[in-house]
């Protein structure tokens, strides 16, 4: 029986970042062991003391450990063959694909889906891949995310083939809205907004939509003279009055916008929007392929209307599904104003969803992508995993992170009747080279608190690469050999360090905990990425004092 729970213990462990749940594990051992059913007081009982035991050990250990008792369960081990992104429709042979980014901030996760797909098609492709900054929205323009945004896609290590900024290319739309204006295809339109809505709800044509296109030339430039202002005036596209989605109807494609633009200032009172600016350029730029999520639908269908009336050919779309993120905040006008407030560091406070908070935890580029990639393009709505995240990110780092002990909230014990003595534990359990740890005689040893908690008289306890000590009492302890034997009698491992150590906050997605390392991570550079084992992979943040940041177990 215990052989049965450890191995779904450890599977639940694995797929859940190195914490099995004694509910999941109950449900499972019960669902597949219908003669332990009449037993499950005792059942759950042995989960919970698997349970605690399995936790206490770090997922590398967690994997090795099923590995041993059940290979088979051990997916994350198999070799899978990679799952390739669907073809692009329609004619490859030119493909040009966009990453449009609003500047109100820096990029976020739910951007870096879309980055990264259009990337990947670019590569596959052999296409190009082009940046478009769209910032005709003056009140949601944040001037420095202009320079963040170019940071993040290199974060990303996507590489950029072309970069436009919607902004400098406003006479260019001024341009097209006056041919659709010549061509009557739009007109500009001076009702009050809520009469417009309940005319454009019942269908009805308001008076402005049968203006000739010289009358509304006339009034266009009073437009862009300053002659209106916000509210008063709108460039809106003829559309079919009857469309089922009253949302369509004569969408709008210009306004006045009083307030200054944070980069060109007062240069231009009349803006495009998103609709109109997106569909000119889509069409000047030879974009081929568009992937975007499936709330933009409704924009699709605005903007092939520019699109006929141009007599232009349309580039293909493709809409995936919506993805929760969960967790993490990523309005960037909530983060900027919580940064303003102080309840936010800076736009990297590693509470935030910001592909900047991330970098600063220590993930790595690579594991956003495969965690994307595996999302796909499919049009049913996913919610993000951390879980898979943290795997990839894991896949990467373990490999080359260098190992350390690290006490949080440290406690003494004082252990009585051993000799001098150095650790050698392996910097990294795939290498021969190991770190050298003095211990004095009759040490002081600093280990966790919340250890020190669950300790009784009698105890006996490994501290990891050390030796093995008895509890004598509160805070005291025995020196009782070496022999590993211990462990297969149930000795709990932890960590230590001795008094000669450097103390390290660490931040935990915006919670600081205190604690000291071996002095051997001295040697250290910031941004470097290490396990403290028994807790997790942390990046260097900076040192004198020694700060680092959570990533995860």
């Amino acid at each position: 029986m215990e052989k049965e729970i450890k191995k779904y213990t450890l599977a639940n462990a694995l797929d859940y970042d190195g914490e099995a749940n004694t509910g999941a594990v109950m449900s499972k051992v019960m669902g597949e062991r219908e003669d332990l059913r009449n037993q499950a007081k005792e059942v759950k009982k042995t989960v919970q003391k698997i349970v605690k035991e399995i936790n206490q050990m770090s997922i590398e250990e967690q994997r090795k450990k099923l590995q041993e008792i059940a290979p088979e369960m051990l997916q994350e081990e198999e070799i899978k063959e990679e799952q390739a992104l669907p073809d692009l429709p329609g004619n490859t042979d030119k493909v040009r694909m966009r990453f449009a980014p609003n500047p109100s901030g820096p990029l976020h996760l739910g951007h870096a889906r879309a980055a990264i797909l259009n990337d990947e098609y670019v590569e596959k492709y052999n296409g190009k891949f082009i940046l478009r900054i769209e910032d005709t929205d003056p009140k949601r323009v944040y001037p420095p995310a202009y320079e963040m945004i170019e940071e993040d896609i290199q974060y990303l290590e996507i590489d950029v083939d072309e970069k436009i900024i919607q902004g400098e290319r406003i006479e260019t739309y001024y341009e097209y809205a006056e041919q659709l204006i010549e061509m009557n295809k739009a007109y500009v339109c001076r009702c009050p907004a809520e009469q417009f809505r309940k005319l454009k709800k019942k269908g009805i044509a308001c008076e402005c939509r049968d203006q000739t296109p010289e009358k509304n030339l006339e009034l266009w430039n009073k437009m862009l003279e300053g002659r209106y202002k916000e509210g008063e005036v709108a460039v809106r596209i003829k559309t079919h009055l009857n469309h089922p989605d009253p949302a369509i109807r004569e969408w709008p494609a210009f306004r006045v916008v009083d307030q200054k633009h944070p980069v060109y200032g007062d240069r231009y009172n009349a803006y495009p929007l998103m609709n109109f600016s997106v569909a000119i350029d889509d069409h000047l730029m030879n974009i081929s392929h568009i992937i975007r999520g499936k709330d933009h639908i409704p924009n699709k269908i605005r903007q092939e209307f520019i699109f006929d009336y141009f007599n232009w050919e349309k580039p293909e779309y493709i809409h995936h599904g919506t993805l929760s993120i969960e967790g993490v905040e990523l309005s960037t006008r909530n983060i900027k104003k919580g940064i303003d407030e102080g309840k936010y560091t800076g736009w990297n406070d590693t509470r935030l969803g910001t592909l900047k908070a991330l970098k600063k935890r220590g993930i790595q580029p690579k594991a956003i992508r495969e965690s994307m990639k595996a999302l796909g393009v499919s049009e049913v709505n996913s919610k993000f995993s951390w879980t898979t995240l943290y795997a990839e990110n894991r896949k990467i780092i373990d490999k080359k992170a260098d190992r350390y002990f690290f006490v949080p909230n440290p406690t003494e014990i004082k252990i009585e009747n051993a000799e001098q003595y150095t650790a050698t534990p392996p910097i990294h359990p795939d290498r021969e080279e190991t770190r050298q740890i003095n211990v004095p005689k009759n040490p002081k040893i600093l280990i966790p608190q919340k250890d020190a908690d669950k300790m009784q008289k009698d105890d006996i306890i490994r501290l990891k690469d050390l030796y093995n000590i008895k509890i004598t009492g509160q805070g005291t302890a025995k020196y009782i050999g070496n022999s590993l034997k211990v462990l297969q009698e149930g000795a709990q491992i932890i960590q230590w360090t001795t008094q000669d150590n450097i103390p390290i906050k660490i931040d935990k997605q915006g919670k600081t905990e205190k604690g000291v390392a071996e002095k051997t991570i001295k040697k250290l550079k910031p941004n470097q990425t290490i396990q403290f084992e028994r807790y997790g992979f942390v990046r260097i943040d900076q040192k004198n004092p020694y700060k680092a940041c959570y990533a995860h177990r």
